[in-house]
């Protein structure tokens, strides 16, 4: 995982600038908040105030007295540079020896004031301290947009190269057995096969298209919602039946629990591609002869649909990737497409697509896992549904 880039308090041109004046002295705290008439300005009396203000305030320049009664200003300056390093810090004090200046320096602060001082010199103290922030602010700005550019390229690279390879599958199928039609025009059960294999791939061809078809409309909020009368569980069976299908020569154990039947509002079909992405899923992370349990429950005006296994599982850096878009288990240069076989590859957008539709349902999804012990996936989702646009309208509005 990457590590976490300090949170910019806000981003320049139009940077507010917030002073924290920490001082013992009244006559100091009074000055300050005349003086910085064009910032916002907050003052206590001693550094053991500091540390909820660097959340509440979020200070940009911590200006600070070096001795106070109970908590002095080297404690200042580590617990302002430990929350933000953006944060610039100024020690003025009155008191303050070569060796206690050197310590401020080393702890990050930017200038070491001795009172009493010149108003022109705090002054440029204090802009210039607002001028680093500034710089730095921009440079975190540069780096996370660099970060976000790197990530998107790589995202482009891996769909090209995941897209060529699922393409290159069926085509290929295609091609050879258009060729081998042509050589065995007086072979009907010959034939018959061929026209079968090119159905299957003609069938992943299809799927491939339809699945990013699907998660574009999703992406832009465009994903048709249909509202019709069905009944959940008779989905849920029909969807198993034909996973079961498809799977029949991995000899997984399937378990169906629920009510009989549950009668909703919605559409049906996006119940049927929630569940079929997260069975083949299921299927493809469970090893032969493996378990595979499909559970309906209701709670309150939802219905839950649970799909868990007991495969491989996944680590707990994998959880947090789980639903990123061309999220592949295994690394994309062994890659081997199949929706079914153990480890089968595929674009890598199974999840996401079943955590777009379950949002635009109105839903949501949670998964658990842990390696060799199976991973669990729940989905909730509204018995009733209500387009956004709907839910929006019956909400009352506060006059």
């Amino acid at each position: 995982m990457t590590a976490d880039v300090p949170k910019a308090p806000d981003t320049p041109p139009d940077l507010p600038r917030r002073v924290l004046v920490v001082d013992d002295e009244a006559e100091i705290r009074e000055f300050f908040e005349d003086f910085l008439q064009d910032c916002e300005v907050r003052t206590v009396a001693d550094g053991c105030e500091v540390a909820p203000l660097l959340t509440l305030f979020r200070p940009h320049v911590v200006i600070t007295d070096l001795r106070m009664p109970r908590q002095g200003g080297l404690t200042v300056i580590e617990l302002a540079k430990s929350h933000n390093p953006i944060v610039e810090v100024l020690v003025v004090t009155g008191y303050g020896r070569v060796e206690e200046a050197v310590q401020a320096m080393k702890l990050g602060a930017s200038d070491f004031i001795q009172k009493p001082f010149e108003i022109e010199q705090m002054r440029t103290a204090i802009d210039r301290c607002f001028e680093r922030v500034a710089l730095r602010l921009q440079n975190t700005a540069l780096r996370q947009a660099n970060e976000e550019l790197h990530r998107l390229g790589e995202l482009k690279e891996k769909f090209l190269r995941l897209t060529s390879h699922e393409l290159r599958g069926p085509l290929t199928i295609l091609q050879g057995y258009c060729d081998l039609l042509d050589s065995l025009a007086e072979s009907p059960q010959q034939i018959r096969e061929a026209q079968a294999a090119m159905q299957v791939a003609i069938l992943n061809l299809t799927v491939i298209v339809q699945n990013l078809t699907l998660l574009m409309q999703a992406k832009s909020d465009t994903l048709p919602m249909s509202q019709r009368a069905f009944d959940v569980m008779g989905v849920l069976r029909t969807t198993l039946a034909e996973i079961k299908v498809h799977a029949r020569d991995r000899g997984h154990e399937y378990l169906l629990t629920g009510p009989e039947t549950l009668p909703a509002f919605g559409d049906p079909l996006r119940i049927t591609q929630i569940t079929r992405e997260l069975l083949f899923n299921a299927v493809k992370f469970t090893p032969n002869h493996g378990q595979i349990r499909l559970s309906l429950t209701t709670e309150g005006a939802n219905f839950n649909i649970e799909v868990a296994d007991n495969g491989i599982g996944m680590s707990q850096q994998e959880l947090t990737t789980a639903f990123e878009l061309f999220y592949e288990a295994a690394k994309t240069q062994h890659h081997s497409t199949s929706r079914t076989k153990f480890k089968g590859g595929g674009l890598g957008i199974g999840l996401t697509l079943v955590h777009e539709i379950v949002t635009a349902y109105g839903g949501r999804v949670g998964i658990t896992s842990h390696p060799n012990q199976g991973t669990t996936v729940i989905v909730s989702l509204p018995i009733t549904y209500v387009p956004p646009r709907a839910a929006a309208a019956e909400t009352p509005v506060a006059l």
